[in-house]
């Protein structure tokens, strides 16, 4: 198991792995096929991910098993929305992680929290006080999951998924402890 930082190169592997990600997660019976494929075409192309690969804002890990990779990261550095606390809306006080997908055959092995460790000791590093995150209100697997690594619930906003207005939770976890 073998986490490292993504880099332009892996612009072709990182947009598979996206589409494959987000149709297990998000698919039937989730969400209808073509409202997922509306936002896989919006979201993920090659050239899209070469320029969030290119964002100096943002870092990609990608989680490889034998070489193969098997689930990704994506830490945003951006104004965190006004829901968050206060305490951390400051410029430099919480980063957002902004995608984190495993492929479904790696899930429930505990890859997951190796690669939500990785972010989070990555957050300490950086100096940031807190980590946030949005959830989809509907994504009970996600929820448990953050909950389990200690984010609370301190908000919602609404996200377009395809042509659907869908309604995400905003989650937090301070950083002043290791996990």
């Amino acid at each position: 198991m073998k986490i490292r930082t993504a880099t332009i190169a892996d612009a072709a592997l990182l947009t598979e792995l996206s589409v494959v990600t987000m149709r297990e997660a998000f698919g039937p019976p989730h969400n209808p096929a073509q409202l997922v494929e509306e936002y896989i075409d919006s979201a993920f192309s090659v050239a899209q991910l070469t320029a969030e690969l290119s964002d100096p804002r943002s870092v990609f890990f990608l989680l490889e098993l034998n070489g193969l990779a098997i689930g990704y990261a994506k830490i945003r550095q951006t104004k965190p929305p006004r829901q968050i606390p206060e305490l951390y809306r400051r410029v430099g006080a919480a980063v957002e992680i902004q995608r984190i997908y495993l492929l479904t055959a790696h899930t429930g092995r505990g890859q997951g929290r190796l690669l939500m460790d990785h972010c989070l000791d990555w957050a300490r590093q950086a100096l940031y006080q807190a980590v946030w995150l949005g959830v989809w209100e509907h994504n009970e697997r996600g929820l448990a999951f953050y909950q389990k690594n200690g984010f609370e619930r301190v908000g919602f906003h609404y996200f377009m998924f395809g042509s659907e207005r869908q309604r995400d939770y905003w989650m937090i976890k301070p950083l002043n402890k290791p996990a």
